[in-house]
């Protein structure tokens, strides 16, 4: 199977050179068919953690590296090989692969078994900006609770869309997580009025934390956009393009050179807002649920 995976990189690395880690597929239990290779996993998530408001509770995927003549049934004989041995009897499940988003030619065997196009994976190459802006400021400890407000309504409006959820830990979870981890480490702003009404907020993990997800991408070093949000009555004055680009400043003068982050691709204001700040998909994340509840 070697060969499938170095002829399934070269395919990838033709149609998008900055997508990285495509040449190995790390894990024991591999499902193998003629020109494809696979690795499934499963997921059970706690529903009273934090993670759980960012994803269903149970989640199969596969890693799958194809080849061969025809890449569509190569995968398509892969996915039918991984769902026959799937057990589908606990509720809020899903099932997700995540594939390089300019290697259209295996696409067809996903849309044809039901799965959807979810979440981007979006990557920024070449990042420039202003590191001040009106009315934008670095978050402070006494901003818990405004930041948390701010973050609360991202994943309500996010849950919209067919990944995210709002949990009944969702609020106690999240303070917890900003406290902790999140505004001790990350590069986090405010937008406020005259007045000092929140606006909107950004936060960016900076390089030493993107250890997650650098091995995505054939670049750095990096930083990862993990939220920005504005609120409804602000939109359409410029606050989250100001946002955006005190971030993209900042993160420049830190010797950044490459920003990912995820956006719902279904969501009507980020698809578009994202690709305006010359953002493109680096991998698509498709996604069959199963059930009604996840």
């Amino acid at each position: 199977m070697d060969a499938v995976i170095r002829a399934h990189a070269a395919r990838v690395r033709a149609a998008d050179p900055l997508v990285a880690g495509q040449d190995e597929l790390r894990g024991k239990d591999r499902l193998e068919t003629r020109d494809a290779v696979g690795l499934a996993t499963v997921e059970r998530i706690d529903p009273g953690s934090m993670r759980a408001s960012w994803s269903p509770l149970v989640v199969h995927r596969l890693q799958a590296r194809v080849a061969g003549p025809s890449p569509e049934a190569a995968l398509g004989a892969l996915l039918d090989r991984w769902l026959a041995g799937l057990r589908l009897d606990e509720p809020g499940q899903a099932l997700t692969v995540t594939w390089p988003s300019r290697d259209v030619a295996p696409l067809r065997a996903l849309a044809a078994r039901n799965f959807a196009p979810v979440v981007a994976q979006a990557v920024r190459a070449g990042i420039a900006g202003t590191s001040q802006g009106a009315g934008v400021r670095r978050v402070t400890p006494d901003d818990l609770e405004t930041l948390a407000r701010l973050y609360e309504r991202l994943i309500a409006y996010d849950a919209h869309f067919g990944w995210v959820a709002v949990r009944a830990s969702t609020a106690s979870r999240l303070r917890a997580f900003l406290a902790s981890e999140v505004m001790p480490t990350e590069w986090c702003w405010l937008a406020e009025d005259a007045d000092g009404t929140p606006l909107g907020c950004v936060l960016v993990q900076p390089p030493a934390h993107c250890g997650w997800i650098a091995s995505s991408v054939d670049a750095s070093p990096l930083a990862y956009l993990s939220v920005l949000y504005v609120d409804p009555a602000a939109r359409g004055r410029g606050v989250g393009a100001l946002l955006a680009d005190v971030a993209h400043g900042y993160a420049a003068a830190q010797g950044v050179r490459v920003m990912l982050l995820h956006h719902a691709l279904p969501n009507p204001l980020s698809t578009p807002f994202w690709s305006r700040r010359g953002y493109r998909p680096l991998f698509t994340q498709w996604v069959r649920h199963l059930g009604a509840r996840f």
